[in-house]
């Protein structure tokens, strides 16, 4: 309410404030106004020259710090994407190295780029949905190629490289993808980015998961051809309508949506009749691979080594996050075992199952730590309480079901209160780490309450399969008797 109060009264202090200057400006301006008009005319001519002037010149100063920028040619040539100084990047690497992060991926994507940049080929990549005429859009380039083709989906299960020689010269190599999916296939995706040109086929109209593909692709601004296959079955009329609504529906340049035919077999409904041979007709697509080679090469070339750049480092950074996963695992690990420790050396364990709030603290701070994220007293207490309310409405299930884990181990003897209340301590920090170390790493904050469904679902998990490998965990604590 007070809150409410104070942003009221600012309101009417500076509607206040509007109001005395529009006063004071309307007063100064009929001031000027009646001496003007006992003024000589030049005077009068020369001073609204003069408003005129340093009006438009406030007006145009205005303009240029709030229009929006033109896109330069820098920021052409790299996509409009992030710009990554490969120098800048080769550094990190090194750091990441030091720090025993795992930078083969990373390396090997640089090496590559080096060793395409000095042949001096052109990269193209052939990819598509399965069944989209892939790897015969490749024969139709390549009579000669000796390339497994198939009418069944999914005949291409590997990138595969073929050369070619272009109609003015220049050696292309191309490469033919698996059925692509951004989602979900990797390494297709990878090698589009590395190359210098996209064939994005399709035997039809695009569906919403190949406009998503394509997408991604324009995202870095590298030249991209869309090649409708399978042409010769529209009429004229049906091409037509199909082509334009194809470039409607991809926004790429006319020029760069063609229809084309890769030939083949086509399957016979009768056991009695041939398999009839379409014949290829690929020219259209052959002419606008070719406008681009002649067009800029070294624009293509300068696209290309940008894309390679971010992919490099994207396994940068998804090496780093593993490697941040790993120490997670082993922090949360290690905060288990001391949890099972303290549980087995407690005479009398209480009924609070987070009764160990000074571990549990350490362990999340320790957390934040390792991933680089300030985490306020609040925050960690929060999620505290809120495991802890979770807990409680468990604790006896909880108990219940590590007791009975705990006589499949023959020879124990009776179970002590001790040992099942450690088994219970082991599930709840495995948890608690876990959701928590999600929380730090996909949303770059611990917030608690996420955190405390993750937390609980975890635990769940940990009731189902998990139970027996804590219980081995406790016997070998109980045996050792130290922390390990």
């Amino acid at each position: 309410m007070q809150f409410r109060i104070l942003i009221a009264a600012a309101l009417l202090i500076a509607l206040l404030l509007v109001l005395l200057v529009l006063l004071v400006a309307t007063d100064t301006a009929l001031s000027v106004w009646a001496q003007l008009k006992q003024a000589p005319l030049w005077l009068q001519v020369g001073y609204g020259l003069l408003v005129a002037v340093i009006s438009m010149a406030s007006i145009l100063l205005l303009w240029r710090f709030l229009r929006p920028r033109k896109k330069s040619r820098a920021d052409s040539e790299t996509g409009g994407t992030e710009k990554i100084d490969e120098a800048r990047l080769e550094q990190d690497i090194l750091d990441a190295a030091e720090s025993g992060i795992e930078i083969e991926d990373a390396l090997r994507e640089l090496e590559d780029k080096r060793l395409r940049s000095a042949g001096g080929k052109i990269y193209v990549a052939v990819c598509g949905e399965v069944s989209a005429g892939k790897s015969s859009l490749v024969s139709a380039i390549l009579p000669d190629a000796q390339i497994e083709t198939d009418p069944r989906a999914g005949t291409t299960t590997e990138v595969t490289r073929y050369r070619w020689k272009s109609p003015s010269g220049d050696q292309v190599i191309i490469a033919d993808l698996p059925g692509f999916n951004i989602d979900e296939n990797a390494e297709a995706r990878e090698e589009c980015l590395r190359a210098h040109l996209v064939i994005f086929l399709c035997d039809g109209d695009i569906t919403s998961s190949q406009a998503s593909q394509l997408e991604e692709l324009k995202r870095f601004e590298k030249p991209i051809v869309l090649a409708l296959n399978k042409a010769d079955r529209y009429t004229d009329d049906e091409l037509k309508q199909v082509l334009e609504h194809l470039r409607s529906r991809s926004a790429l340049p006319a020029q760069n949506v063609v229809a084309i035919s890769t030939g083949g077999f086509e399957e016979s409904d009768s056991d009695q009749e041939a398999d009839q041979v379409r014949p290829s007709r690929i020219e259209p697509l052959i002419q606008a691979m070719q406008a681009h080679l002649d067009q800029d090469i070294e624009l293509m070339e300068s696209l290309r080594e940008t894309s390679v750049l971010l992919l490099a480092n994207e396994k940068l950074q998804l090496a780093r996050q593993r490697h941040l996963d790993q120490e997670a695992r082993a922090l949360v690990q290690r905060y288990s075992r001391r949890a099972i420790v303290g549980a087995l050396a407690a005479v009398a364990p209480g009924s609070d199952l987070i009764i160990q709030g000074v571990l549990a603290s350490q362990l999340l701070k320790e957390l934040s730590g390792l991933y680089g994220v300030q985490v306020r007293d609040l925050e960690v207490d929060s999620f505290l309480q809120l495991a802890e309310g979770k807990i409680r409405n468990m604790s006896a299930i909880t108990l219940a079901i590590a007791g009975n884990a705990l006589k499949a181990f023959p020879g124990i003897g009776t179970l002590t209160g001790g040992l099942v209340h450690a088994v219970a301590y082991g599930m709840i920090f495995d948890s608690l780490g876990k959701a928590a170390a999600k929380s730090l790493a996909s949303r770059g904050e611990l917030r608690p309450v996420p955190a405390a469904r993750d937390f609980e679902e975890l635990m769940h998990e940990n009731l189902e399969s998990g139970v027996v490998r804590f219980a081995r965990l406790a016997l070998e604590q109980k045996g050792n008797g130290k922390d390990s």
